[in-house]
């Protein structure tokens, strides 16, 4: 009368959150072994997501493999990606972090909005929980140090009440909701709240939980930095670069190839992008001659920065049980954190 046919692979995974001398663990174990995660996060490859084809996923997936790469986190401002992008990380062994698509923001905990997203995470649990690659539920991205670090309470001008509704509602939604529904649909993947678990604003944060540690960016720290802030497992960390020369030169004519220009400008929307590359880039190397020297040694830079985290991390072992840099890859034509550009030019 009926029948399905699907792909299968037989593997255990647990993620081990444990309390030790030094903090909190945050460790992934596959089939009994302890895994020291290397990776990256992963965006959306283009904002008109129809444009993505297989062989645009065929050539990502192929730069993960051919870079050592074990795991990418599927970030919660993109999008849930297509059955072929699982498919393929199950056939490559790429393991996926999978965040629900919440990020850097409150939600609303009404009935119909609950509703809503309790179709939308029981379809994406359900499709995607046979996907062998898949080893992470995680219910959003930097929403709850976002809560209790950044200030919203006060610039928004929340009163007490306010706070509570909203907290009130995180809470049914992260903490009750979506992990009741893992638990119903798929309770051999394991499930975290929020990520990062610890802020990076001191130092003893990084002992417990994962960590999203931009003091080398947002906090102008120097590179150096990397060595002596890492967490039990970085989940994000990144620097930016301009992108490849031939891509510029897809959304810039001659004249505007230049960091002052206005379509340049335009192009940056980190705001300390520009300057923070220069001043980096200049403790390394001889000012650049011209702009297409300013862009491969920007992209130098970068991997001079990513060469010193990632080494850091990896020295750590132990203490730190992975390392995701962002980004890997990129939706438009511009500077970014990614180290492979929108065309799939690598930095």
């Amino acid at each position: 009368i009926d029948s399905l046919q699907k792909n299968i692979g037989l593997r255990t995974v647990e993620l081990l959150q444990e309390e030790d001398s030094t903090g909190t663990s945050f460790c992934f174990k596959i089939n009994g072994h302890r895994l020291f995660a290397k990776g990256a996060n992963y965006i959306p490859q283009s904002h008109f997501l129809a444009d993505v084809t297989k062989q645009d996923y065929d050539s990502l997936i192929s730069d993960v493999v051919s870079a050592n790469m074990n795991m990418l986190r599927v970030w919660g401002g993109g999008v849930y990606e297509s059955d072929y992008f699982y498919d393929l990380c199950d056939q490559k062994g790429i393991l996926v972090w999978q965040d629900f698509m919440f990020a850097g923001s409150m939600y609303p905990g009404d009935k119909d909005f609950m509703a809503n997203v309790d179709a939308e995470v029981t379809e994406q649990i359900t499709r995607l929980r046979n996907h062998p690659s898949i080893v992470h539920w995680n219910g959003n991205n930097e929403m709850e140090v976002a809560w209790f670090n950044w200030g919203w309470q006060k610039s928004l001008g929340y009163s007490p009440q306010d706070s509570t509704k909203i907290w009130g509602d995180y809470q049914a939604l992260f903490h009750q909701l979506i992990p009741n529904k893992i638990q119903e649909l798929a309770p051999n993947i394991p499930y975290t709240s929020t990520s990062p678990l610890s802020n990076w604003g001191k130092p003893e944060n990084f002992n417990r939980g994962s960590m999203h540690y931009w003091g080398v960016w947002h906090g102008k720290d120097q590179f150096e930095d990397y060595q002596k802030n890492v967490g039990r497992f970085m989940a994000e960390y990144g620097f930016q670069s301009f992108p490849d020369m031939e891509t510029i030169r897809y959304f810039a004519a001659e004249g505007e190839q230049d960091l002052e220009s206005p379509t340049m400008q335009w192009h940056q929307k980190s705001y300390v992008g520009n300057g923070m590359i220069i001043k980096h880039l200049l403790r390394y190397f001889r000012k650049p001659k011209d702009f297409p020297d300013f862009v491969t040694k920007s992209q130098a830079t970068q991997a001079k920065g990513m060469q010193i985290a990632i080494d850091a991390h990896r020295r750590a072992k132990g203490h730190c049980w992975g390392t995701l840099y962002w980004q890997l890859n990129d939706c438009w034509p511009g500077p970014s954190w990614s180290s492979r550009d929108v065309f799939g030019r690598k930095k």
